[in-house]
């Protein structure tokens, strides 16, 4: 095992740290410069809140880069523009990788990426579970907690996971080391000057960050009397006796999405994509953003000021409509003529997109539980329950349950995915509740699979220490795929996707077929259940687990199908079946109320 393991001490010394920080509830208000300062030091385990663009603390970021610190360790937990920020300014150079280099449904930041494929950073795979299991050990004052994530991957290969023989069952499972950053920043809506903090929706995994952290800074919209908070007890996450510094830093979340106050500015993160394609336009950038603005306030106003905030404001509370920035605008779709029979033509038009949305929304059934993930999964889910599955329940992973979705999110942790839910809580209740096997249907995708389903979002290319191409790693996918009872895979096919062999093992399939997985040490009778292309519904043979056609899509013939995959795909004894097309009512559904400006099926 050559992975290095990061932000573990002994618990016994975190008791220590813990036994001569003030009880005492002082004035704990600071500016943001002192905070970072004082705090903030070359070489620490940096822990960040929020979840992906929800609720990051971005003005914190901006002054971590900066004042130029270096040599930190990122966790990188659904790091999203927040690793951005700090491998833009140079500031990391060792990562726990959950989720990296990606900026969700943006796509993948070109420095960000640049930065690990360049082999500028160290790298130790986890998981989005492990990684809040980690946080969790810690803030128990435990050394480690079993989990059954990751066996059987190379995912787990490139933790520092250990695999272990519960004495109890005889069952396996994968120990994973607690994670005490050295300092944490934390954005919320509201605290107090003591530090007592509260935040509305979901916490992801910040309950447990704030307690497994030496060191504690919470920025936040608005400083309140302690006796509003004590109105309102249930919404305070975060006590006094954890923090060390409040910061007041109204929108310091921006351009991320700060729930119920803001959404994130899709514009400006766009224009961090433009400058990051060579050095010389980051650097003016960075100049023109960080380096040569004096304070948060003037970022602000030289990213459009108080109209742009009102704006962002707007559409937070639902009051107008938004839609991507030019540079991601929606191409004509394409009718290809295989795709329609007879008269449908030209009542029936659609594309191969949304051939698979609607292809997928069919196999989730009515009185299921389903977590979803970004982009075609998701509408397919929200397709499903607008059609045939009214009560399909769905879970989102940064800890939306049951949300009445007012408009198509754009990640997994948007606010949209806490609208009217029945329950805001955070990714380890999600996580936990699909270990406990209430969880139906995980729905993923990936950039390569094989023949028994396993996924690869981790690399592409043989060196993993400069690859190729690195892609955001696992998120959430390997512990969805774990414990979940069945895993749909939606994804294009081709000979570069369908592979022999991956990669990297992100996330198991069947691993190498018939009983592995259950050896491996993942839960029995869980696995892949279908894979839905652009060309074919497939599912797995029952005794060897591997990859089978099910039904072609129209105009598709089974050579064609062959010839987009690099293994020999198998088929069921009974006859190729084919898929059904598109009706009007699932198109007019999915343009008008799902996908209404053609983010996703454009």
């Amino acid at each position: 095992m050559n992975q290095e393991l990061y932000g573990f001490i002994n618990p016994n010394e975190f008791r220590e740290i813990n036994h001569k920080k003030s009880r005492a509830m002082t004035n704990k208000v600071i500016d943001l410069k002192s905070a970072i300062e004082k705090f903030v030091k070359d070489g620490d385990y940096l822990g960040i809140g929020g979840f992906g663009m929800d609720r990051i603390p971005s003005a914190a970021l901006h002054e971590i880069v900066r004042q130029k610190k270096r040599h930190l360790t990122l966790a990188g937990h659904t790091a999203t523009h927040d690793g951005q920020i700090l491998c833009a300014g140079n500031c990391v150079d060792k990562v726990d990788a959950a989720y990296v280099v990606g900026v969700e449904l943006l796509g993948l930041s070109p420095n960000y990426r640049k930065t690990f494929q360049e082999g500028k950073v160290k790298v130790t795979e986890w998981t989005n579970a492990t990684l809040a299991w980690r946080y969790k050990a810690a803030a128990m004052g435990l050394s480690f907690l079993p989990v059954r994530s990751m066996l059987g991957t190379e995912t787990f290969e490139k933790s520092r996971a250990i695999e272990f023989k519960c004495p109890f069952t005889g069952d396996k499972y994968a120990l994973v080391p607690a994670c005490f950053p050295d300092v944490s920043v934390i954005h919320v809506p509201r605290a107090d000057i003591f530090g007592n903090c509260q935040i509305d929706g979901i916490s992801v995994s910040d309950y447990d960050v704030a307690r497994a952290s030496k060191k504690v800074i919470i920025t936040t919209e608005e400083i309140i009397k302690t006796d509003e908070i004590r109105k309102n007890p249930e919404r305070t996450i975060i006590p006094f006796y954890c923090v060390d510094a409040i910061v007041h830093v109204p929108y310091g979340s921006f351009p991320g999405n700060m729930p119920g106050m803001y959404y994130l500015d899709i514009e400006h993160l766009g224009e961090w994509s433009e400058a990051e394609k060579s050095e010389e336009s980051l650097n003016k950038f960075l100049d023109n953003y960080i380096y040569n603005v004096k304070d948060w306030k003037e970022y602000l106003e030289r990213c459009g000021g108080k109209k742009k905030l009102a704006e962002l404001r707007s559409i937070e509370l639902l009051e107008t409509c938004h839609s991507r920035p030019d540079r991601e605008s929606i191409q004509s779709t394409k009718v290809l003529d295989s795709h329609f029979h007879g008269n449908d033509k030209a009542i029936n038009p659609y594309n191969m997109t949304e051939f698979m949305i609607c292809a997928a929304s069919r196999v989730l059934e009515d009185n299921k539980t389903i977590v979803v993930g970004t982009g075609l999964p998701m509408l397919a889910a929200m397709l499903a329950q607008k059609t045939h599955a009214p009560n399909l329940l769905m879970m989102f992973e940064a800890g939306g349950i049951a949300p009445l979705l007012p408009a198509l999110p754009m990640s997994v942790g948007d606010s949209r995915t806490q609208y009217k839910t029945l329950l805001s809580t955070s990714m380890p209740e999600i996580m936990e509740t699909c270990a406990r096997g209430l969880v139906d249907y995980a729905f993923l995708g990936g950039a390569q699979i094989d023949k028994y389903g396993n996924l690869n979002s981790t690399i592409i290319g043989p060196n993993y220490e400069k690859p190729k191409v690195r892609l955001p790693g696992s998120g959430g996918a390997n512990d969805l795929a774990s414990l979940c009872w069945n895993t749909i895979i939606i994804m294009k096919m081709d000979k570069k996707k369908f592979v022999e062999k991956l990669d990297f093992l992100t996330t198991p399939g069947y691993l190498s077929g018939t009983n592995s997985r259950e050896k491996a040490g993942l839960p029995p009778g869980t696995g892949p259940f279908k894979v839905i292309t652009d060309c074919c519904v497939l599912n797995f043979n029952k005794e060897t687990k591997e990859m089978q056609i099910e039904s072609l899509h129209p105009g598709i013939t089974l050579e064609e199908a062959q010839n987009r995959c690099s293994f020999q795909l198998k088929t069921t004894s009974q006859t190729i079946l084919d898929t059904k097309e598109p009706t009007q009512r699932e198109l007019e559904i999915l343009r008008k109320e799902i996908d209404p400006k053609g983010q996703i099926i454009s």
